[in-house]
C-alpha cells in the first residue's frame, strides 16, 4: 500500500522523524512537509494527497481550518490529526470539521500506521487513549453546545466582518454563514450581534 502523504507540523524535528519512519516502514511517501498552515493548504490543493497528517496548531492557520477547507472544496484528501491536544472537546471539534483520524503524539508509530491504513480504506480512527472518553462525551453532549464551526463564525462576527467576508474566509457561502449565525444566536438566546461580541470576549474566542 503506497499512499501519498503531506505532513504539516510547526516542529521541524517532528517532520524529520516522521519522514525517517515512513522511509523505513515503506508504507507511504511523504511528498511534501511544511511548518506553515497556509503552505500546507496550498500543497494539499496542488497535490491532493491521500492523507494529510496535521497538527491542530500550525502557525498561521489551524489544522481545523484546513480540514474545513478540504471539505468545502470536496477534495479526496483525508485528514489525520497528530497532536498534543488531549481536550475531548478539541477532538470532537476535529471530527466535526471532517477529520478521519485523531492521534496523540505519545501514541506509537505502529498506531499511526494502523490509523493511516484504516483512513486510507475510508474508515475512521481515534487514539485508543481517547476512544471511550469521546464516546462518553458524545453520548452526554448537550444539543445546545457551541460547535467549532459556530465558534469560528462568532470569532469573525466579533471582528466586525460581514457574512460575505466570513464566507470567503471560511470557504463557505454567505447563506451558510447566515444559517450558522441564526442557529448559534438561537442556542444562546441572543437577538443582537453585539451580544455575540460580548459572548466572544467573555469566552476568549475573539482571536
Amino acid at each position: 500500500m503506497c499512499m501519498k502523504i503531506i505532513v504539516a507540523d510547526d516542529h521541524h524535528i517532528v517532520r524529520q522523524g516522521l519522514l525517517a519512519l515512513f522511509q523505513k516502514a515503506q508504507i507511504g511517501t511523504i511528498i511534501a512537509d511544511t511548518g506553515s498552515g497556509e503552505q500546507a493548504w496550498a500543497l494539499i490543493r496542488l497535490h491532493e494527497p491521500d492523507i494529510a497528517i496535521l497538527d491542530i496548531t500550525i502557525g498561521d492557520i489551524s489544522g481545523l481550518s484546513i480540514c474545513h477547507r478540504i471539505q468545502a472544496h470536496e477534495l479526496k484528501t483525508r485528514v489525520i490529526f497528530l497532536t498534543e491536544h488531549k481536550d475531548i472537546k478539541v477532538i470532537d471539534h476535529a471530527l466535526e470539521a471532517g477529520a478521519s483520524g485523531y492521534l496523540l503524539k505519545n501514541d506509537t508509530f505502529a498506531t499511526l500506521v494502523d490509523a493511516m491504513q484504516a483512513v486510507y480504506l475510508g474508515k475512521g480512527y481515534i487514539s485508543p487513549a481517547n476512544k471511550k472518553q469521546l464516546h462518553h462525551y458524545r453520548t452526554n453532549k448537550s444539543d445546545f453546545e457551541i460547535t467549532f464551526r459556530e465558534k469560528e463564525i462568532i470569532r469573525h462576527i466579533a471582528q466586525g466582518q460581514t457574512n460575505k467576508e466570513i464566507g470567503e474566509a471560511l470557504c463557505i457561502s454567505a447563506k451558510t454563514v447566515d444559517a450558522h449565525r441564526t442557529r448559534v444566536m438561537k442556542k444562546l438566546g441572543f437577538n443582537k450581534a453585539a451580544q455575540l461580541v460580548r459572548f466572544a470576549l467573555k469566552e476568549g474566542i475573539c482571536f
